[in-house]
């Protein structure tokens, strides 16, 4: 079965997005250790950055042993993962599949939470998860309507190639009813897509030359700089 498919989390979180938020969280709690300036930081903003990182990390473990349910390796990895949150938390360790239970559990209570984020985070949401942002464009590009979306942690979102079925690589969605465009907010590849267009490398000699009769060498292109006279052949 697919992670995707799984019932464990609803909706499944990107796994890029969880290392984004996990990284952030880590910085967070070893930033004031590090300084040498801890008693400068309220002891429930350090906890609470320590705990996200750990339930985080336990999160991004317990998906990827989803993906395989037969692979018992990832699947005891993340409850030892679950269980070091719990000992975090002082509620006691538990075999793995009470861990697991009880993991998902508390990562559906973080995601419906008020302070998904830290209260500096670098997305501007001070700490509520999501921000302000135009999710529909009229045809010549200027904004027309704003909604709540998910806050990014100060990262652009995750970019969708040419072979998106829905924005073609752009990122917006073309509504013909309203001849606007709206967020594609779902990367879905077309597998039968076929890029023609030849990719083409700034420093890659060969990129705006035919190939040779003889096919290419392996060999690296001639420097363009003259062969200093001291050390020409000869």
């Amino acid at each position: 079965m697919n992670v995707t498919d799984h019932p464990a989390y609803n909706p499944t979180p990107s796994v890029p997005r969880l290392l984004t938020e996990l990284t952030q969280e880590e910085f967070w709690t070893r930033y004031a250790t590090v300084r040498g300036d801890e008693g400068t930081f309220h002891p429930d903003y350090i906890a609470a950055r320590r705990r996200t990182a750990l339930l985080l990390r336990a999160v991004i473990a317990d998906l990827v042993a989803l993906a395989d349910p037969t692979d018992t390796h990832h699947a005891s990895q993340a409850a030892a993962a679950a269980n070091a949150l719990r000992r975090e938390d002082g509620v006691g360790l538990v075999p793995a599949t009470e861990a697991l239970s009880w993991l998902r559990d508390q990562y559906q209570q973080y995601t419906e939470g008020d302070d998904l984020h830290p209260p500096n985070c670098p997305g501007g949401c001070q700490g509520a998860g999501w921000v302000l942002a135009p999710v529909i464009w009229q045809t010549d590009g200027h904004p027309l309507h704003a909604e709540p979306v998910t806050c990014l942690r100060g990262e652009p979102d995750d970019p969708h190639a040419a072979d998106c079925t829905g924005c073609h690589g752009t990122g917006k969605r073309y509504d013909a009813d309203y001849n606007e465009y709206t967020v594609c907010d779902t990367y879905t590849p077309d597998p039968a897509y076929e890029d023609t267009a030849p990719i083409s490398w700034p420093d890659d000699p060969w990129a705006s030359a035919p190939a040779p009769a003889g096919g290419y060498s392996d060999e690296p292109p001639l420097l363009s700089r003259p062969v200093d006279a001291a050390r020409r052949p000869g």
